[in-house]
């Protein structure tokens, strides 16, 4: 028999992963960009007019609002355990496909409309649920029943709850330039302290590009596929497996 409630619990599912993204945006708001620039390769220079903090963040956040979908891929450290996440789907959290690890097992989410389903290692299924459960499920696909909290996730959510505890709006933010995976982007940071750094891409669309958290929880999330996540579908049948006790 499957314990539902424990998974509910479960932490490589919704509330670690909301907690994530959520904490490593706060941490943004004292920050440092010196080092980050070096790690991440030789610094875009351009000698098109950098804008102010305040009009970049606000034009990036303007972006963030009104965003359908996007992926969001990296690491971050929670309780002590590197957790490894990607997720990507659209806002209301109807398309959404989500693969998270914290090094001992991982999990892949996938919600098509309303319906849930999780597919997961043999060491995920052994701990969160039991031995006899993993020899059923491991690396198959299994039917969430309605009501577990599992289905929460949504990628509006995340997005939204990353600004609600960021002060400042930028005001007291200071910009460089840098570059992320290839493309031009100014990098947020304050002008005293050290945190964090928020990505912006250079090229007039103030995508965010990615988050860097150094100090409460550690960590670095890309911002990719803005608007253009392809629809999820649901497992074919022959993935699909029951376990007694759930569903």
């Amino acid at each position: 028999m499957v314990n539902v409630a424990r998974l509910r619990r479960t932490p490589s599912l919704r509330f670690v992963v909301a907690a994530a993204v959520v904490v490593s945006m706060a941490s943004c708001s004292t920050t440092n960009t010196s080092n980050e620039v070096r790690q991440g390769g030789t610094a875009s220079v351009t000698t098109t007019a950098v804008p102010s903090a305040k009009a970049l963040y606000e034009q990036m956040r303007t972006k963030v609002a009104a965003a359908k979908s996007v992926r969001v891929k990296g690491t971050v450290m929670d309780a002590g355990k590197r957790m490894t996440i990607d997720i990507a789907g659209d806002r209301d959290g109807k398309n959404t496909r989500a693969l998270v690890s914290d090094g001992t097992g991982q999990a892949e989410l996938l919600t098509v409309g309303p319906t849930v389903y999780i597919k997961a290692d043999t060491a995920y299924w052994t701990k969160h649920a039991s031995a006899a459960a993993a020899k059923i499920a491991a690396d198959k696909y299994v039917k969430i029943p309605a009501g577990t909290g599992v289905g929460d996730l949504k990628v509006g959510t995340l997005l939204d709850g990353s600004f609600k505890d960021l002060p400042l709006a930028g005001a007291l933010q200071k910009v460089e330039t840098a570059t992320v995976n290839g493309t031009p982007a100014y990098v947020l940071a304050d002008r005293i302290g050290g945190g964090g750094m928020i990505y912006v891409s250079a090229d007039g669309k103030a995508h965010l590009l990615r988050i860097v958290s150094t100090k409460a929880s550690p960590g670095t999330l890309d911002f990719s596929q803005w608007d253009a996540v392809p629809p999820i579908s649901a497992p074919p049948a022959d993935q699909l497996v029951k376990i007694p006790g759930l569903g």
